[in-house]
């Protein structure tokens, strides 16, 4: 059975999210680091959605849904993130499917129907560490 994930990401000090994103999904390549949650958990063939958090462009928002084609385990902790204050990357989610929304989806026009949001007041909370896992009735209210 697939699973599904809510891919963040945010803006640093020196990019946009929109950019970062932009770039990411251009390459179809998204990467996890150390921490990431859900690390072990995320596989081949899951869907993903992307969100912008921030406050550039289209901050607060999914963009883009994906599915994974395949997960690339770096053996070189060389291997930087120049786009995530020089995170080490530990894996990339190679992606397929990629869906760019025409219209972006405001997180506050549907909030209050996603499941995987338990404190709508600060939904935020629920997009720390960068991926969320979420049901697939969520992912069908994002993916309309």
């Amino acid at each position: 059975m697939n699973s599904y994930y809510c891919l963040v990401t945010s803006d640093t000090k020196i990019k946009y999210a929109r950019d970062i994103i932009n770039s990411r999904l251009k390459e179809k390549k998204f990467p996890l680091y150390k921490k990431t949650p859900f690390l072990n958990e995320i596989k081949k063939n899951d869907g993903v959605v992307f969100y912008l958090a921030g406050k550039g462009e289209n901050s607060q928002s999914f963009v883009a849904t994906a599915k994974i084609l395949s997960i690339e385990t770096i053996d070189n902790t060389a291997v930087i993130d120049p786009d995530n204050n020089n995170k080490i990357v530990i894996k990339y989610l190679n992606l397929d499917n990629i869906n760019f929304f025409e219209k972006k989806i405001n997180i506050k026009s549907i909030l209050d129907n996603l499941n995987f949001i338990k404190n709508k007041k600060h939904y935020g909370v629920n997009l720390v560490g960068g991926v969320s896992k979420i049901k697939y009735e969520d992912f069908k209210i994002i993916n309309k």
